[in-house]
């Protein structure tokens, strides 16, 4: 009686809700004399139930666990459960214990290791057992609820890995669990199993896929998916559906239950926060019945915002995979490809090329994702075993593998076990193709491996996806796609502008060793008629000659290439021109032609001018384009703009050295006439308009120059720029006092004088010896006097400058 007074007093105390308390209690030796008092096998129903209770307090506390699991406590409470499996409230508060040592994951595992679980799971079984139809359902106090729920609750936490998932599904967790989140139980019994069943859920494989079919949990988690069994049950049934989409048997099932809207829904509203219902969609492509599904609920315009909005993100190869599956189906291409698809597949193509996803690709051989069991977990835990297993059972699952013994070496060699590397996941695909009579059994040693160095694979040849004969590479899935869209009557559209070919030209002169099938993409699009008009037009005619068939290209991306790569780019250039000009020399070429050069935009004109010497021999029909059409001035406009910025950077490098003397008439060199000499501008008499001003405003460079104005001469019609700063409500420059400067920032002093002369009135003159100083030209270096000008929005004063 003394005994069980102290244990009460200590309980409501000390111990109940007070950490300080339960770490006094901890410090005076506390938990060493209550697991003392535990393992006497004579103790009273009335001690056992308060000494655990108080023990399973104690345990909240992390330092309480880990001295609970020095001192061999987990050994402890498991044979009080073996030893009073009938009496509930024990049992109850046993798992309660065991439940808050499971948080730490070793602890979770002495509790496997020790047989908790059995015992836990009849804790369950008792509870879900039917009863007879004449008594009516237990009441949510009832004891053997209650000690269910806790049982449920500890079997969360040990949830905690890939292999003590395994070890659960397969002692029949997921079962015993199934019929308690039915609606006639409590709602909280009901809540702690189906969070349990989520996580058992999480990486599903085979055994898992098995104990949710024998179970019929689906349509059960189906119903609560939809809120019918209310909104705090609703997210977690969507997640466990979600989970159990990793197994291809399972989801058309899921798929009936109607939640692949559901799924379409939870990404809409935060993509990056509902990873889990993404990946399930993504994952429901794979099967017909699901597509047309995901089709009719908004799936694919799903897909493409997250691909447009999240590029970077882990998860968008997984977006671009579910693309892949609907490469036979016209509406959904025509569809992606309205959607943007194809830019964001260049753009991501252009990166791979460049090396800047590689990390981020380094999965990306798998077309769905990998089982979670083949993660690596903390250094030193023995669960190699289970992990290959999970592996195993996924690859079989999906359809990968025929048999077990396709993991081994296909020789039948007896090969050294365990091997002692992991190969990377990717290699995964490098399966050695099944033997029809090949059913080798696993090595006994295989429960040895750990997971630090699973077995290995052997690598007896690529593997070939069904719609892609080459080997399954990270660009392999975006080239498919960019194929299949080629094939269209007029891909012109969404394949041929500057951006596509342009990033896919930079994947063939930057990849190490591009794809054939990027080859064979673009020699078609070259042989169609339909697209002829806009290769001329974007410019991707003088693209290719440059990118593919000159050699003058030094990157590092080509210098990575060997010569056998080299060669056979430029040779791949030579052929799209070839076959471009086979197209321009005919009667429909020479159309095309014509229309862009007569009736096509100034840029159209100028890209078939410039396009014209790679694509046609024909003589007659240069003349008539280059000549009589004005292809020659087409390609010849922009040059001034390119003169002119080479004039005026000659010229401020020429401003402060005094020219030498040229002679009036110079004569012509051997090698053409010389060029002719820059004459001062001058202006039309000595007077200064801008130093006769009255000033009320001042203009501060970043050296702290100051240069007087007037407000209303600069103002004026004659500078959007300044009319702009001053009078459209810029707010401080607009209303600042006479006084007080506005900074003009990356501006020199001769950038801003003449434009000032000029907007005040200062205008260049035919006689040469006026103008003087007081013009700001003389001073000024004409390049500088150009750019001011330019920066100024001072077109007048631009134009006279050129001239």
């Amino acid at each position: 009686m003394h005994q069980w007074r102290a244990l009460v007093a200590i309980r409501t105390q000390h111990i109940k809700g007070d950490k300080a308390g339960i770490a006094r209690f901890r410090g005076k030796g506390g938990v060493k004399v209550l697991l003392n008092l535990l393992k006497h096998p004579e103790c009273s129903r009335k001690v056992l139930d308060l000494a655990l209770s108080i023990l399973a307090n104690c345990c909240t506390e992390l330092e309480t666990r880990l001295e609970v699991r020095k001192l061999e406590g987990i050994n402890i409470v498991v044979d009080i459960m073996k030893r009073n499996v009938a009496l509930e409230t024990v049992q109850n508060r046993a798992a309660r214990a065991l439940g808050n040592l499971a948080m730490d994951p070793e602890s979770s595992a002495l509790i496997h290791s020790a047989g908790g679980v059995p015992l836990l799971l009849l804790c369950v079984s008792l509870s879900s057992a039917p009863s007879s139809p004449t008594v009516a359902p237990p009441s949510d106090s009832s004891p053997k609820l209650e000690c269910a729920q806790s049982a449920a609750r500890a079997l969360l936490y040990l949830s905690d890995s890939p292999s003590n998932r395994l070890s659960l599904l397969t002692q029949g967790t997921l079962s015993a669990l199934a019929p308690l989140i039915a609606p006639e139980y409590p709602p909280g019994l009901r809540r702690a199993a189906l969070r349990t069943l989520h996580e058992l859920t999480k990486g599903c494989g085979v055994e898992c896929a098995r104990e949710v079919s024998r179970s019929g949990v689906l349509s059960q988690l189906g119903v609560m998916a939809t809120g019918e069994s209310g909104e705090h049950f609703e997210e977690l049934a969507l997640k466990t559906l979600a989970n159990v989409c990793s197994q291809g048997c399972l989801r058309p099932l899921v798929g009936s239950l109607g939640v692949i809207q559901r799924f379409t829904e939870e990404v809409k509203k935060d993509p990056l926060r509902s990873g889990v219902f993404l990946k399930a969609l993504c994952l429901c492509c794979k099967e017909a019945v699901n597509r047309a599904k995901v089709k009719e609920n908004g799936g694919l315009e799903v897909l493409m915002t997250f691909l447009s909005s999240h590029q970077n993100h882990p998860l968008s190869r997984f977006a671009i995979l579910a693309c892949v599956d609907f490469v036979f189906d016209e509406s959904a291409m025509e569809q992606l490809q309205e959607l943007g698809l194809v830019p964001v597949l260049v753009a991501r193509l252009a990166k791979l090329a460049r090396g800047e996803e590689h990390a981020a690709e380094s999965l990306e051989s798998f077309d769905f994702p990998p089982p979670e069991g083949f993660r690596r977990e903390e250094a030193g835990r023995e669960q190699g075993s289970s992990s290959f297993l999970s592996l195993r059972s996924w690859l079989l699952s999906e359809g990968l593998i025929s048999s077990e013994g396709e993991l081994l070496d296909s020789s039948g060699a007896d090969a050294e076990w365990p091997p002692p590397r992991l190969p990377p996941i990717s290699k995964l695909w490098l399966l050695p193709p099944p033997s029809p009579h090949q059913s080798s059994p696993l090595p006994a040693s295989l429960a040895k491996v750990a997971l630090e160095s699973p077995p290995s694979v052997a690598r007896s040849g690529p593997y070939h996806h069904p719609y892609h004969p080459e080997p399954w590479t990270p660009e392999s899935p975006i080239l498919l796609l960019l194929s299949r869209f080629s094939h269209a009557s007029d891909p012109s559209a969404a394949l041929v502008s500057s951006a596509v070919i342009s990033d896919l030209l930079c994947y063939l002169t930057q990849h190490q060793d591009p794809s054939s099938r990027c080859f064979r993409m673009l020699c078609r699009l070259s042989c169609n008629p339909s697209c002829l008009q806009a290769l001329v037009r974007t410019g991707s005619v003088a693209l290719i000659r440059h990118r593919l068939c000159s050699n003058e290209d030094g990157s590092e991306g080509r210098q990575r290439q060997t010569d056998r790569v080299k060669t056979k780019v430029k040779q791949l250039g030579d052929a799209l021109l070839n076959n471009l000009r086979v197209q321009c020399e005919s009667g429909f070429g020479s159309g095309v032609l014509t229309h862009v050069m007569l009736s096509g935009s100034e840029s159209d004109r100028m890209n078939c001018a410039l396009s014209l010497p790679f694509i046609t021999s024909n003589k007659s029909l240069l003349k008539k384009l280059l000549l009589d059409c004005g292809g020659l001035l087409a390609a010849l406009k922009p040059l001034p703009q390119y003169f002119r910025l080479l004039f005026g950077c000659l010229s401020a490098l020429s401003g402060s050295v005094k020219p030498k003397p040229v002679e009036k008439n110079p004569t012509l060199t051997p090698t053409g006439a010389s060029p002719p000499l820059l004459k001062k501008p001058r202006l039309e008499d000595s007077s200064c308009p801008y130093g006769s001003s009255d000033f009320d405003l001042v203009l501060e460079l970043d050296d702290a120059t100051r240069f007087p104005a007037n407000r209303e001469a600069v103002a004026g019609a004659g500078s959007e720029y300044f009319r702009a700063l001053l009078r459209g409500g810029f707010g401080e420059e607009a209303q600042c006092e006479a006084d007080e400067a506005i900074r003009i920032k990356d501006v020199s002093a001769g950038m801003l004088l003449p434009p000032l002369h000029y907007l005040h009135g200062c205008r260049f003159g035919s006689d040469p010896e006026t103008g003087g100083e007081s013009g700001g030209f003389q001073k000024t270096p004409l390049g500088e006097a150009m750019v001011g000008a330019s920066r100024f929005l001072v077109l007048d004063l631009q134009r006279e400058l050129e001239e």
